[in-house]
């Protein structure tokens, strides 16, 4: 299978050798940001969001032209996943909600651990979107942006070191049984470390749980298990009509 490992944003990509030491010897991943498009190097905004969402989707309608099995979106704000999956019919995954749905599967309680403040609001309004908020025991955040969290920018023991602190406070204070952690950026310094577990407690790696998590989906529609309903929130919307969106954008932008 292919499958396109999409950052939604500019920056160094640092995905590529955790998720080939999980994938299948058959998968073929190719790693994409969209620099071009979307020149920042984070997402944090409301409005930064929106504008990810749109070169998102820009990009998996491209996807499906081609011969991709499937795209993952390698953020956990998960910009363009909704709108993206009402267009294409090719699996589109994204990093939080499948981190979320595996935490759920393997605790009780768990706890989201975001970049700074201004992120946690994001976290919780996706746990309900996901029907992941009834396990959500918490979302605290090490004070630190995305922006911020590039290698040139602050050292991996650094943001191991304040990653474990908060963790430790998600278990002790909001009875936390696993950590998922809501930043693919800060989330590889932990994996690449070793750092997977606070005592027993698991901390998710979401690039990890995600790219499996699409090679399943992949393998799924190959058996020929339903991936995606088209009734009510996924139904399509009518393709003459995309069209003129489409047209009307490319213009605008000309």
């Amino acid at each position: 299978m292919k499958i396109l490992l999409l950052n939604p944003f500019g920056g160094e990509m640092q995905e590529k050798e955790r998720c080939l030491q999980v994938v299948r010897e058959d998968t073929e991943i190719v790693f994409e940001n969209i620099a071009d498009v979307y020149p920042l190097n984070y997402v944090t905004y409301i409005y930064y969001r929106h504008r990810c969402a749109d070169a998102v989707v820009q990009r998996v309608l491209k996807a499906q032209k081609e011969d991709f099995d499937a795209v993952f979106i390698c953020c956990c704000y998960d910009p363009g996943l909704a709108e993206s999956r009402e267009l294409v019919d090719l699996p589109v995954t994204a990093a939080f909600e499948a981190g979320s749905h595996y935490t759920n599967l393997i605790c009780q309680r768990y706890s989201v651990i975001a970049t700074e403040y201004k992120t946690v609001h994001c976290y919780r309004e996706l746990a309900q979107l996901y029907g992941t908020d009834s396990k959500l025991a918490s979302v605290r955040h090490i004070g630190l942006s995305a922006r911020d969290s590039y290698p040139e920018k602050i050292s991996s023991k650094e943001v191991v070191s304040r990653t474990l602190k908060v963790a430790q406070e998600c278990i002790e204070k909001d009875g936390a049984e696993a950590i998922l952690m809501g930043c693919t950026l800060q989330s590889c310094p932990l994996t690449v470390t070793g750092n997977v577990q606070s005592g027993n407690t698991p901390i998710i790696d979401p690039v990890l749980v995600g790219i499996k998590f699409t090679e399943f989906m992949v393998e799924a529609k190959q058996a020929g298990i339903p991936v995606l309903s088209r009734f009510g929130t996924w139904q399509k919307p009518p393709s003459d009509e995309v069209q003129i969106l489409q047209k009307a954008k490319d213009e605008l932008s000309q």
